[in-house]
């Protein structure tokens, strides 16, 4: 139990990325007084949590629908997050800040910089692979550390300069990478077994 709660857990962790998007956040946070970085930070939360909720409660039907297995979904999901990791990566990624003031912690802070492409897509293959209970609890526990490294956010950066962030979330995404491998060798692996 507690092996399969880690192997839900890590992936959403190096998925959410919350390291990366840091510098991010607290470029925008600093400007704003203490009872609007706490809206903007608690509405963030809450929007990455229903829109992936919403994803993996209906995602599977909508496979289902469509005619595609699970296996199918892990080399599709696993060869976009390669992309996205590979992107991030060389290009460096998510440095754009899309959308006005108001509406930062639900986009892109809230869609797609936390509930993106990489943790609908591990969410997902988590649920079908793990069960609900799992990705529901990793996915609230990966929300509540995000939402802590985000609260304190420039007392992080003040001790810890920016640099360092990005090296610690460069091995992020490098592990992301590998992650994304495992579920495309898994899905083929299982397609073998299916012939």
């Amino acid at each position: 139990m507690w092996q399969d709660f880690l192997k839900s857990f890590i992936p959403l962790f190096v998925a959410l990325d919350a390291l990366g998007i840091l510098p991010l956040y607290a470029r925008f946070a600093r400007d704003l007084d203490k009872a609007k970085r706490a809206r903007v930070l608690r509405d963030s939360i809450v929007t990455a949590f229903l829109v992936t909720l919403v994803f993996i409660t209906i995602g599977n039907e909508v496979l289902l629908y469509l005619n595609i297995s699970i296996y199918d979904f892990l080399i599709a999901g696993g060869i976009i997050l390669f992309i996205i990791s590979t992107r991030d990566l060389i290009g460096g990624g998510r440095n754009d800040l899309a959308g006005q003031e108001d509406l930062f912690a639900v986009v892109p802070l809230g869609v797609p910089l936390l509930a993106g492409p990489a943790v609908l897509a591990t969410s997902l293959i988590i649920f079908n692979s793990f069960g609900f209970l799992y990705v529901l609890f990793s996915l609230l526990l990966n929300l509540l550390i995000a939402g802590a490294i985000f609260k304190y956010s420039l007392t992080i950066l003040r001790f810890v300069s920016r640099r360092w962030v990005e090296a610690i979330s460069k091995v992020f995404v490098l592990l992301l990478a590998s992650i994304a491998i495992m579920f495309i060798r898994t899905g083929l692996q299982g397609m073998r077994l299916l012939q």
